[in-house]
């Protein structure tokens, strides 16, 4: 079960129009969404115009998808949305500061019964938990034990949200590196970090604690909540 899968699956239980996607670089998980209304936000996609155009032919609710080269601030800032957004998925810049941006901002535009999805919250291992600018920073750091892999500390945002909006359910699914769950819910339970603490925490502070503060469900657990919609 990967990102793709989940995020379909949520739009098909909501039978969701408008999906957003802060990210997008290559499409490989914009292009397979199927939904009425599609908006791909990144400040330098990668796909070329034909491999735009043969996924029109594949998936044909690509062929109204809105595409904004801006970066995630800058749409939020400039953009007017017609509507409100049932499901957002954010894979943006792997850093607390930016994706807990892109959460603020994404809230602030997101349907009552919305559904906010996070890529790279659970890190598999430490070089992948480097807190870096940019993939292109941590690629050339030299860091030890590096496979390519990078999650930043988006984690950070999960344990802020936990921490500080007591209006937010918040959860991890544990797979593909870790999928952030954010609905406007009356939260299952609570972290109490401060921001000073929230800084100092480390990739240590979550090994040895990562169930507690990501919320980590299993797999299993997308049904019951899937359910909840």
């Amino acid at each position: 079960m990967n990102r793709i899968n989940i995020i379909q699956k949520i739009i098909d239980k909501k039978m969701a129009r408008t999906y957003l996607e802060i990210g997008t670089a290559s499409g490989n998980s914009f292009f397979p969404i199927k939904a009425r209304r599609k908006i791909a936000i990144d400040p330098n996609f990668t796909f070329s115009k034909i491999s735009k155009i043969k996924w029109i032919f594949k998936n044909f609710c690509n062929i109204r998808a809105k595409y904004y080269r801006l970066s995630s601030d800058n749409y939020y800032r400039n953009v007017k949305l017609s509507h409100r957004l049932d499901v957002v998925f954010i894979d943006g810049l792997h850093t607390y500061q930016q994706s807990l941006k892109d959460v603020i901002n994404s809230l602030s535009n997101l349907k009552e019964n919305g559904v906010i999805v996070m890529h790279d919250c659970n890190p598999p291992h430490r070089a992948s938990a480097y807190p870096a600018d940019s993939y292109n920073h941590a690629a050339s750091l030299n860091i030890s034990g590096w496979t390519g892999e990078w999650c930043g500390d988006v984690w950070k945002t999960i344990c802020y949200l936990r921490s500080f909006r007591k209006d937010l359910n918040v959860f991890v699914l544990n797979c593909d590196y870790g999928l952030g769950i954010i609905t406007k819910r009356k939260p299952e339970n609570n972290l109490n970090f401060t921001e000073e603490e929230l800084n100092k925490l480390t990739y240590d502070d979550l090994e040895k604690n990562r169930e507690e503060l990501l919320n980590l469900k299993p797999i299993e657990f997308l049904d019951r909540f899937l359910n909840s919609l």
